[in-house]
């Protein structure tokens, strides 16, 4: 069993319940949160080593979230995700620290090599 701790904050049940279906078959653990706050909590009690976080959430912007997460003493790697592929909110996730950005739905195919990526290689 991977020893990789996964943190997905995401307001749609469905993305939290597949993320955490994908990523647990590659053996990782996963904790989820549908809000900012609940995320916020989970991510300073877990410290996980990557977090799949949601530009908008119904208690605030993901991007905001991704300053605070890059500026404490905990930091982990960030995928941004967000069903509004525009090009601006890509361009300020990466500015703000996130190392890529996924577009909802998710390609499978994507969504694996960003996990390969950035925590098993």
């Amino acid at each position: 069993m991977n020893n990789k701790l996964i943190l997905v904050i995401d307001d749609e049940p469905e993305i939290r319940s597949l993320l955490s279906r994908f990523l647990g078959r590659k053996g990782f653990s996963v904790i989820s949160a549908g809000t900012l706050q609940e995320g916020r909590k989970l991510f300073n009690q877990s410290k996980p080593q990557l977090v799949f976080l949601d530009v908008n959430l119904p208690d605030g912007n993901g991007l905001q979230e991704l300053k605070y997460i890059n500026s404490g003493e905990i930091q982990a790697k960030v995928i941004m995700m967000s069903a509004f592929d525009h090009n601006e909110i890509k361009m300020e996730a990466i500015q703000y620290g996130a190392l890529d950005f996924l577009s909802k739905p998710f390609n499978i195919a994507r969504l694996d090599q960003v996990v390969q990526s950035q925590l098993i290689n």
